[in-house]
C-alpha cells in the first residue's frame, strides 16, 4: 500500500512537469521516424515481408532501426573508434546491395485488371493500413506510459524547490549518454572525475548501444541526459523488445493469434522468476524487462532480433543482402552487451556442436546447412572477427590489470552457500519458464527448431549460473544468469507456455490448460509488484537530501570544467567510477568526486561479511586513495586542499550528510539550506 501511495504521489508530480512531456513528445516522434525506417530497412533486405501481421512489422522494424540508426551514429560521431563501426558498416554494405537487387532491371508479368469493384488485394491492403495505424497508435500510448512510469520511479521530477537525489547508476548511464555526445568515448571512467588514469583502457567493453542513441538525443535537441535515456529512449526500446516477444510466440509457435502476440509482449514486461521463500539478495533479482530493460538495452532487442531471424530464415530467398543484415545484426550484440553475446554464443556454439556430433556418429558426415544459413554464417563470423579486432586496435577492453589482489574477490568463495541458495530459490521459483523443459520433452522431435531453442535456452542458462559460481567474487558476474534468465529464457518460456497450452487444449485436457493459463496470470501479476517495486527501489535515494533547485542553478554557473568535491564515509560509496552524489553530476554538467576510503560494499550480498579493511576494487585506481589509504585515515585540511588543486577539483559540496570536513578555509559561495557550495582557496 506505501509503494502505490509513493507510486501515485510520484506520479501526479511527473504528469504536470512540461518538461515530461516535451521529451515524451520527442520519444514519439523519434520512434514513428525508427518504425518507418526500420520497417523500408528491413523488407528491403528481406528480412521482414509486406504482408506481415502489425505486430510483427512494429517489432522487427522498429528492431531493425534503432540497431542500424544507433551503430551508424556510433560509428559517425566516434570518427570510427567506436565498437560500433564495423557492424555499421555491415548494416551500410547489406542495404547497399538491396538496393542495388531492387534497382536492377525485371521482367514483370502484366496486372491483371479487375473488371469491375475492389480487388481483394486492395481490401487485403486496406485492412494490413487500418491494422497498423491502430498498432502505431497502441505503440505511441505504450510510449507514453512507460515514461511517465520511469519518471515516477526512477527519473523523479523536482517538486518544492528540490529535486530528489537519483540513484547513482541511474544517474551514471543518463551521463555516460552525455559524455558520449560530448567526446565519442566508449568509457565510463570519466564520470569519476578523473582521466588518463595509468593502466585503465582508452576504451571499454559495455553496453553502449542505447547509450549512443541517448547521446544523439542530446546532440540534436540539446535534451537533459536523464530525460534523454528514460524518457526518450528506453521506451522505445521496450516497445522493440516487447512486440518483438510477442512476434517470436506467434512465428515460433506457428499461430496466427493475436492473442499469442499479446501474451508474449505482457510476458516480456512481466515475466520472472518468483522468491517463494526468503534467501540472499540475489535469490530476489530476477524481474521482467520492465525494469531489465535498463539493464541490457538494445543488447535485448538485437538478441530477439537473432531468434527471430532463426524462426523465419528457412522461408526467405538466400540473398547476400539479408545474410550481411542479419549477420550484422547478430553481431552488433557483442558491442551492445558483452554479457548477452557471450550467452548467445554459448547457446548457439552449444546445439551447434550437439548436431555436428549426432551427424558423424549417424552419417559420418558434417550436417547439411541451408544456402541462406551458410551465408548467414558466414557474415556473422566475417562481423564478429572485424568488431573483436577493432575493439582492440581502438583500445578497447574489459578493465586494466588491478595493482592489488585485494577486493572483494579475495574474500568472497567460489560457489558460496550465498549462490547456492540465489541459485536454488531462483529455479524454485521459475514457474513458467519450465515450461521450457516440458514441450523440449514432449515435442523434441516434432518441431527441431524449437527443440533446439529450448535446448540451447537450457544450456545457456546452466553455463551462466556455473560462470556466476566460479567468478563469484567479481560482483557484476550475476549478468550471466541473470541476463539469460531475461534476454533468452523469458521470450522462450512465452513459446513454450502458448504451445503447451495450445497443445493441452488440442487434447482435450482442459484443467491442465486452465491451471496453466492460471499460473501464468498469477506469475505477471506478480511480475508487475516486483517490477514496479523494482523501479522504486532503483529510484530517489530517500537517505540523502534532496538538492535545492536554486543551488542546482548556481552549480550550473560555474565554469564548464569545474568539479566538485564531497566528504563521505567508508560504506557510501559503491565504486570510483559511480558517485553517489552523480545526480549533481547529471543535473549540472559538473563533476562530482567523492573523498574517502571506499570499502567493498558488495561482498555481504554475494556471501561474505562486510569489512572497512577491504577496498572495494575500482578503488584501488582512485588517487584519492593516495589520502585515504584505510578507513581510519584523517588527512590534514592542507593536503586535501592541495591534492583537490593538483586534480582540478576546484569546489566543495556539503549538506547535512556530507559536511565540510576537508578543507577549514573554503570560502562559501552559494548557500540553500544546510547545503552549500565552498569554493577552496
Amino acid at each position: 500500500m506505501v509503494a502505490l501511495q509513493l507510486l501515485a504521489s510520484e506520479f501526479a508530480i511527473t504528469v504536470t512537469n512540461g518538461d515530461v512531456w516535451l521529451a515524451i513528445g520527442l520519444a514519439l516522434l523519434l520512434g514513428g521516424g525508427c518504425l518507418a525506417f526500420g520497417t523500408w530497412v528491413a523488407r528491403t533486405v528481406g528480412l521482414l515481408k509486406s504482408d506481415a501481421p502489425a505486430g510483427e512489422t512494429l517489432g522487427v522494424g522498429l528492431a531493425a532501426g534503432l540497431m542500424v540508426l544507433a551503430a551508424w551514429w556510433a560509428a559517425i560521431w566516434s570518427g570510427g573508434r567506436s565498437s560500433f563501426t564495423p557492424v555499421a558498416v555491415g548494416f551500410a554494405i547489406a542495404i547497399g546491395l538491396a538496393v542495388a537487387r531492387r534497382l536492377r532491371p525485371q521482367t514483370y508479368a502484366e496486372p491483371q485488371v479487375a473488371a469491375m469493384g475492389e480487388t481483394a488485394g486492395d481490401t487485403a491492403r486496406s485492412s494490413r493500413h487500418r491494422s497498423m495505424i491502430l498498432t502505431a497508435l497502441a505503440g505511441g500510448v505504450f510510449v507514453v506510459a512507460v515514461a511517465l512510469l520511469y519518471g515516477s520511479t526512477i527519473a523523479p521530477s523536482p517538486r518544492d524547490g528540490v529535486q530528489p537525489v537519483e540513484f547513482n547508476d541511474e544517474a551514471f548511464y543518463a551521463i555516460l549518454g552525455r559524455d558520449l555526445a560530448a567526446t565519442g568515448t566508449e568509457t565510463h571512467l570519466p564520470a569519476s572525475g578523473f582521466s588518463d588514469l595509468p593502466g585503465v583502457p582508452t576504451q571499454m567493453w559495455y553496453h553502449w548501444a542505447e547509450l549512443w542513441l541517448a547521446s544523439a538525443v542530446i546532440t540534436m535537441f540539446g535534451t537533459v541526459p536523464m530525460a534523454a535515456r528514460y524518457f526518450v529512449v528506453l521506451p522505445i526500446v521496450l516497445l522493440a523488445a516487447a512486440a518483438l516477444t510477442g512476434t517470436l510466440v506467434r512465428r515460433v509457435g506457428r499461430t496466427p493469434s493475436r492473442r499469442a502476440f499479446l501474451f508474449g509482449f505482457l510476458v516480456c514486461l512481466f515475466l520472472a522468476p518468483v522468491p517463494l521463500i526468503p534467501g540472499p539478495f540475489f535469490s530476489s533479482w530476477a524481474v521482467g524487462m520492465i525494469f531489465g530493460i535498463t539493464l541490457y538495452g538494445l543488447g535485448a532487442v538485437a538478441g530477439l532480433l537473432a531468434l527471430f531471424s532463426v524462426a523465419v530464415l528457412s522461408g526467405r530467398t538466400a540473398t547476400w543482402a539479408l545474410a550481411g543484415f542479419v549477420g550484422s545484426a547478430i553481431a552488433f550484440i557483442l558491442p551492445a552487451h558483452v554479457v548477452v553475446a557471450a550467452l548467445a554464443l554459448v547457446g548457439l556454439g552449444s546445439i551447434w556442436a550437439i548436431r555436428v556430433a549426432q551427424s558423424v556418429i549417424a552419417t559420418r558426415r558434417l550436417p547439411s546447412v541451408s544456402a541462406i544459413w551458410v551465408r548467414i554464417l558466414m557474415a556473422t563470423a566475417a562481423f564478429l572477427v572485424a568488431t573483436v579486432v577493432w575493439g582492440m586496435l581502438t583500445g578497447h577492453s574489459q578493465g586494466g590489470s588491478s595493482p592489488s589482489s585485494t577486493g572483494p574477490s579475495s574474500i568472497v568463495s567460489p560457489f558460496n552457500a550465498s549462490w547456492r541458495a540465489s541459485v536454488a530459490i531462483t529455479v524454485l521459483g521459475a514457474g513458467a519458464f519450465f515450461a521450457i523443459l516440458v514441450v523440449w520433452f514432449l515435442r523434441g522431435r516434432e518441431r527441431p527448431v524449437q527443440a533446439d531453442l529450448y535446448l540451447g535456452t537450457m544450456l545457456l542458462l546452466f553455463a551462466g549460473a556455473i560462470a556466476w559460481g566460479a567468478r563469484l567474487g567479481e560482483f557484476t558476474m550475476f549478468y550471466l544468469f541473470f541476463g539469460g534468465i531475461a534476454v533468452f529464457a523469458t521470450p522462450v518460456a512465452a513459446v513454450a507456455v502458448w504451445t503447451l497450452w495450445e497443445r493441452l487444449r488440442a487434447t482435450k485436457h482442459l484443467r491442465l490448460a486452465v491451471g496453466l493459463a492460471v499460473l501464468c496470470a498469477i506469475q505477471l501479476e506478480l511480475g508487475v509488484v516486483n517490477g514496479v517495486l523494482r523501479l522504486q527501489a532503483f529510484g530517489p535515494q530517500v537517505e540523502e537530501v534532496p538538492i535545492s533547485v536554486s543551488l542546482i542553478a548556481s552549480i550550473k554557473q560555474l565554469p564548464s570544467d569545474a568539479k566538485l568535491a564531497y566528504a563521505c564515509r567508508p560504506f557510501d560509496e559503491s565504486g570510483f567510477g559511480v558517485p553517489r552524489l552523480l545526480s549533481i553530476d547529471a543535473h549540472t554538467g559538473r563533476r562530482v568526486v567523492p573523498m574517502c576510503f571506499e570499502a567493498e560494499v558488495f561482498a555481504a550480498l554475494i556471501g561474505s561479511e562486510r569489512s572497512v579493511e577491504v577496498p572495494n576494487s575500482s578503488f584501488l585506481w582512485a588517487p584519492q586513495r593516495a589520502l585515504y589509504p584505510d578507513a581510519e585515515a584523517d588527512p590534514s585540511s592542507e593536503a586535501v586542499a592541495d591534492f583537490l588543486k593538483d586534480h582540478g577539483i576546484g569546489y566543495i559540496y556539503t549538506d547535512a550528510m556530507h559536511p565540510n570536513s576537508l578543507v577549514d578555509n573554503a570560502v562559501p559561495v552559494a548557500t540553500s539550506g544546510d547545503a552549500e557550495v565552498l569554493r577552496v582557496p
